[in-house]
């Protein structure tokens, strides 16, 4: 757990694009996702983009064995997956990023949170137990609860590179603006 992970404000809107440039920023050059609806603006900017290049996978075990070979072939890949996937991919997350020591940076947004409270008082098991489970593994973790906290994207993106291994940024509200393609169909 870091510093960074101790919050009591309400969780804040990131702006797609914002995030969009500090994945950029960080020379990440494949964003592999099981798509997650917390974060869909960002992903229709992906999609609109050809750097970073956007694979969509089944699951997120899939996510993380491909990651690994991106990382093995020279490529700098990222995870974009919501809560309920890293449950989903514990074993994986084990034997990969963990035993193997492959780096593995997880952009993982909180589906079904209530913004109004800090993630460790939600109602939502998936939220509330999103922290404790990284720490039980010994995941290190960054929060990314507004935009102020944009800076902790690249602290854990770079602790991920440094130290080998899974390293998670938690994205506390969904992500917000509007794709390119819906700005050019309203001005129609």
């Amino acid at each position: 757990m870091t510093k960074e992970s101790l919050t009591t404000q309400p969780a804040r809107a990131i702006d797609a694009q914002a995030m969009l440039d500090a994945i950029r920023s960080a020379g990440i050059t494949h964003v592999l996702t099981v798509p997650d609806t917390h974060q869909r603006t960002l992903l229709a900017l992906l999609a609109e983009t050809d750097r970073p290049k956007l694979i969509t996978v089944c699951t997120e075990d899939e996510a993380i064995g491909i990651n690994a070979g991106l990382y093995i072939g020279g490529a700098r890949p990222m995870l974009l997956i919501q809560n309920n996937g890293l449950y989903a991919c514990l074993n994986t997350l084990k034997a990969i990023p963990l035993d193997a020591g492959a780096p593995t940076f997880m952009l993982i947004g909180e589906h079904g949170r209530d913004l109004t409270r800090p993630s460790r008082e939600n109602t939502e098991r998936s939220v509330r137990m999103l922290e404790p489970t990284l720490e039980a593994w010994g995941v290190p973790y960054y929060r990314l609860e507004s935009p102020e906290d944009l800076d902790n994207f690249g602290r854990a993106y770079r602790q991920c590179q440094e130290q080998g291994g899974p390293v998670a940024a938690l994205v506390g509200a969904p992500t917000s603006g509007v794709s390119r393609s819906t700005i050019k169909q309203e001005e129609r």
